[in-house]
């Protein structure tokens, strides 16, 4: 879409605008659009309704405004159109302030608000099954190793999976944003900490949104500040108590999110020609060594044989 299409697609909407300006498209396909007009602004949201439907995010919208949750809200919707229309929250995600002063708060402040979320109960939204978790891990292996790199992954990344599909089985399981990370995180002109892009909301593993917003695709993992992140997410949860190992949470939702992150960014890059992330891989697959435990055999393998060929990779891309 370009910006006179969603110019027009607004006017229909009944909400004429004298400029839209595009903020991020996702891969799901969903695209965010600013409308501006005079002294308001809105969010269109826009997904080809052939490939998708907004219901499920306005049913968890409406959820999150009676739970007092600080997300985004729907304004307006226009399912034959493919479009929501929003309020605007500003564009300061969490990705643009690593590096004030207070980020250590402002991740305090998520996990406050991953708490919010996971306390809400009784909530009607599907569940993640260990077969879903298991296909989306193996896109590592089918995607990102076989057709990307063109290389037969090891028989270690398999037994890796299958640990991790274990242990996220045994794990509490709580509502789960499930791409709870900083780009979904919207600082207010209040300081306060907004999310967004939550339609996938399922029944998962405790530990995969724990990942998500502490084992960062931007910045190298730093295990102490994430231990610290931890033990104060361990006081504030209902959900773990002090005879658990929260960075074992941690560590395979983490597995879990980086393989399958891989796969889907390949597989974006590969069967829809979409790049806009392929430079994000060096760093997914670094930090996804960093958690892999030391004594295990497909951490040499993805030091050795995998960085190599994706270095060698994206440099001919």
């Amino acid at each position: 879409m370009n910006e006179k299409d969603i110019l027009e697609l607004g006017e229909r909407c009944g909400y004429p605008s004298h400029q839209a300006i595009a903020l991020k498209t996702e891969a799901s396909g969903r695209e965010y659009w600013r409308l501006t007009r005079q002294n308001a602004s809105f969010i269109l949201c826009y997904l080809d309704p052939q490939k998708g439907s907004h219901a499920q995010f306005i049913k968890i919208a409406n959820i999150f405004s009676e739970h007092q949750i600080n997300s985004s809200k729907v304004l307006d919707s226009f399912p034959e159109l493919g479009i929501t229309i929003q309020d605007d929250l500003g564009d300061l995600s969490l990705l643009e302030v690593e590096d004030r002063n207070d980020s250590k708060e402002l991740t305090l402040k998520c996990l406050d608000l991953l708490v919010e979320i996971q306390a809400i109960p009784n909530l009607n939204i599907p569940s993640l099954e260990s077969a879903d978790l298991i296909n989306q891990m193996m896109l590592f292996n089918k995607i990102f190793c076989n057709e990307f790199l063109d290389v037969e992954a090891d028989s270690s990344i398999e037994k890796l999976i299958e640990k991790a599909s274990s242990e996220l089985s045994a794990q509490p399981h709580v509502n789960c944003h499930f791409d709870f990370e900083r780009r979904n995180l919207i600082l207010s002109e209040r300081n306060e900490i907004f999310v967004i892009d939550f339609q996938d909301l399922s029944r998962g593993p405790i530990g995969i949104d724990l990942a998500g917003i502490l084992l960062d695709h931007y910045s190298l993992a730093d295990h102490d500040a994430i231990n610290q992140a931890l033990k104060y997410y361990q006081e504030k949860s209902s959900f773990i108590d002090s005879s658990i190992d929260p960075f074992e949470l941690f560590r395979w939702g983490g597995v879990q999110r980086n393989l399958r992150i891989l796969g889907v960014l390949s597989r974006l890059y590969l069967h829809e020609d979409k790049d806009f992330r392929l430079m994000d891989m060096p760093l997914i697959l670094k930090n996804l060594i960093s958690i892999v435990p030391d004594n295990w055999t497909c951490k040499e393998y993805l030091i050795e044989k995998i960085q190599p060929k994706l270095k060698n990779k994206l440099s001919i891309i």
